[in-house]
């Protein structure tokens, strides 16, 4: 999308459609430039509109308005301003050629938080993951948006389509049907990518990683007709630290759940399950790109959990990177398998220092937490914090789980060193999957687990963004990382 920044007074602009922010229960402060009986009549028969991402367009005599809510003044966000601009844009992608958007006077958001988040919310909402598949597409006719605002908000706009271009990437590469998405596919992918931004790029075979002792990947990838892959990619912003962050994302392919097939309501959105290994490859590739002082290595093991003769199978007990023994008990808590090792991976073999990892782990998370929130587990409090409130910041809810001793207890296996579920089972799964990759956390290295099966994907579409992979992580890593 062309974006333009315009400094011209309201009353000045000539366009096809302008785009006017609401505050609820707050008279606008463009109603008196923009005198008109429309507007007269609507502001006076609606005294409460306002509420976030409600609508209503307005004919005047020469103008076409679209006024949309921000909610209440004192309450906006980095992600209210954001969805609001994604609201205008995709009301009008299939209806104009040009938009205006003209931003409220903020006193809680920078300069560069506004020009970012704006061009999030318009990137964003200008994502169709249909395009390659119908055989009639969306006529998509928005090809430029015009941003009025009082301040200078250039260099919030060049990181926020940095961002949302890296953030559109990995929702294309999620979208993208099982049968074309395979790992093979994905690594052809991120060859390119690695090519294009100069990173050090270490593939592990089945065979390569089944030598190096990673038991749990090698379990989960045996069930596959498809070969699969533990990929690394490697970015080095700041050679003089000896920091590092180790971003492990999970990247299943598709997940049949095994010889623990799972139902068939919702088995197609399980080409979702390799929304966090998108989401960490998203975040390497724009810290690259914003040339941040950092350094990262992204672990992603990509593969299939299916049901061939050489699958796992309940009962299974295997080595796993760390050294721990584990006890297969159900097929389709696969996740933690392979990302037991991967955290082990980055811990041993890229000596990351701090460690997050993201994954569409457990069906507990949602049913806790909903598509609101992402759930968080950690091996240390101060971290923990921290990615929360960079959540808050860049607009992604988060919510903190507890991890104490007695869930750890509840994976101990009769004949391993842990199980794959907990005991009893049903009970506190999703901090039983957390606490069965923090078993991978072998030197005590600050860990974070994200659990994004509720938000990693929408089934349904939103007033600012259309169904699909949602990107979610990204925004928060790359905020954290710098």
């Amino acid at each position: 999308m062309l974006i333009k920044v315009s400094r011209q007074p309201l009353a000045d602009i000539k366009a096809e459609l302008i785009v006017l922010p609401v505050f609820e229960e707050t008279v606008p402060e463009w109603k008196n430039t923009l005198q008109d009986p429309s507007i007269e009549h609507f502001l006076k028969s609606n005294p409460k509109f306002g509420k976030a991402y409600e609508t209503q367009t307005i004919f005047t005599t020469n103008k076409q308005l679209l006024v949309i809510g921000l909610g209440k003044k004192d309450k906006l966000t980095f992600e209210t301003l954001q969805n609001w601009a994604g609201v205008g844009v995709k009301q009008q992608l299939t209806k104009s050629k040009t938009l205006t958007l003209v931003l409220p006077k903020l006193t809680n958001l920078t300069p560069e938080q506004t020009g970012e988040a704006v061009a999030l919310g318009i990137e964003i909402a200008s994502h169709d993951p249909t395009q390659d598949y119908k055989s009639e597409p969306l006529k998509i006719t928005l090809h430029t948006i015009e941003i009025v605002s009082l301040i200078d908000i250039s260099k919030g706009l060049k990181r926020g389509q940095i961002l949302s271009n890296t953030i559109n990437m990995a929702r294309k590469l999620a979208d993208t049907p099982a049968n074309l998405m395979t790992p093979t596919t994905f690594v052809t992918q991120v060859k390119k990518i690695a090519s294009a931004n100069s990173f050090k790029l270490t593939i592990l075979t089945e065979a390569q990683a089944k030598q190096k002792g990673m038991g749990g990947f090698v379990a989960v990838a045996s069930g596959s007709d498809e070969p699969g892959f533990m990929l690394s990619l490697e970015y080095t912003g700041n050679p003089s630290s000896k920091e590092k962050w180790g971003l492990v994302g999970k990247g299943i392919t598709f997940d049949s759940g095994g010889l623990y097939a799972k139902p068939s309501p919702h088995m197609n959105e399980m080409k979702y399950d390799m929304c966090g290994a998108v989401s960490v490859l998203g975040a390497v590739v724009a810290a690259a790109q914003l040339n941040l002082k950092t350094n990262i290595v992204a672990v992603m093991p990509m593969t299939e959990n299916m049901m061939n003769g050489k699958a796992m199978k309940p009962g299974d007990i295997l080595k796993t990177y760390s050294g721990k023994t584990a006890e297969i008990l159900h097929t389709d808590a696969e996740g933690r398998v392979v990302l037991i090792d991967a955290v082990s991976y980055a811990e041993k073999d890229f000596k990351a220092t701090k460690i997050i990892d993201l994954a569409t782990l457990t069906g507990a998370v949602l049913g806790a937490l909903s598509g609101v929130y992402t759930g968080v587990f950690s091996n240390n409090p101060q971290l923990q914090e921290q990615v929360i409130e960079t959540g808050e910041r860049v607009g992604e809810k988060y919510w903190a789980f507890p991890m104490d001793d007695e869930f750890g207890e509840m994976i101990k296996s009769d004949y391993a060193d842990i199980s794959n579920v907990g005991h009893p089972d049903r009970e506190a799964g999703s901090i039983t999957g957390a606490k069965f990759i923090e078993a991978g956390i072998t030197k005590k290295t600050p860990w974070v687990h994200l659990d994004i099966a509720g938000t990693a994907w929408d089934s349904k579409p939103k007033p600012y963004r259309g169904i699909g992979a949602t990107g979610v992580g990204i925004k928060t890593l790359v905020e954290l990382v710098r």
